[in-house]
């Protein structure tokens, strides 16, 4: 049964808060055995791409380091929103827990709020062994700095909530086709790990336009100081964020 909005109304700012915290503890104990093997996983692909990918380029300059290292984090947050979090979504929604959740009384942007949090948090992992593999292997100097923790804390929010409108909206083989692409795109294809004059320009204004490569962009200029920061990527994420919160939105708030 849905939740009418004039009950939603009457609830009181105190008991808001605590029914979205309550939310957000019932989802970590859904995923709690998930959530530690997501972080295994995490770190198993960061040693991959530092330690792996390395083996690849043998004579190694500074700037390559750099964007190898930022494209291992960029990659482990795609992995955790866009592909992870996608398919257990996609999973919830074939066994009725979406269902479930749009008759609990919360509103449709608290289930999307608890949700990225979740799966945000899951990501963090990833970003720390990515971080750490990066300074041992390569000597690499990180700038920590609240802008590039806010960069870090977007491309997570953005990649969930992009993960979100494909379990959403696509159906299961769809959606597991469409996260397939985007992890080998990532790897392989995208200047994620590698300079973007090494592709076509016709290819590389096409990734402009995407999340992935201004994330990984966004992620070097802060992180790495590896360029100048890019409002222009900044715009793009931002776009996409707010794009794939709208669809998310609109797809929980759709009557069955």
């Amino acid at each position: 049964m849905e939740m009418n909005n004039d009950h939603l109304a009457n609830v009181s700012p105190k008991m808001k808060i605590r029914k979205f915290f309550g939310l957000i503890w019932w989802s970590l104990i859904r995923h709690k055995v998930l959530l530690p093997t997501f972080s295994i996983t995490q770190a198993v692909l960061a040693l991959a791409i530092v330690y792996g990918l390395a083996l690849l380029m043998p004579n190694m300059n500074n700037d390559s380091t750099l964007y190898l290292s930022s494209g291992a984090i960029t990659i482990g947050i795609i992995a955790v929103g866009c592909v992870l979090a996608a398919q257990i979504v996609g999973t919830a929604k074939q066994d009725g827990i979406v269902a479930y959740q749009k008759s609990l009384p919360v509103s449709r942007i608290e289930i999307i709020l608890a949700d990225v949090i979740i799966w945000s948090l899951a990501s963090i992992p990833g970003v720390v062994m990515s971080c750490i593999a990066a300074v041992i292997r390569f000597r690499v100097h990180l700038y920590l700095s609240p802008i590039s923790i806010a960069v870090i804390v977007l491309a997570q929010i953005t990649m969930v909530l992009i993960g979100f409108s494909l379990a959403y909206w696509l159906s299961a083989n769809t959606m597991a086709l469409a996260t397939q692409i985007i992890m080998i795109g990532g790897l392989l294809f995208s200047p994620i790990t590698y300079p973007v004059d090494r592709i076509p320009n016709w290819l590389a204004s096409i990734y402009d336009f995407l999340p992935f490569v201004p994330t990984s962009n966004l992620i070097r200029e802060t992180l790495f100081h590896l360029g100048d920061f890019s409002y222009f990527n900044l715009f793009i994420l931002l776009t996409w964020t707010a794009v794939a919160f709208t669809l998310s939105l609109l797809a929980l708030s759709k009557r069955r």
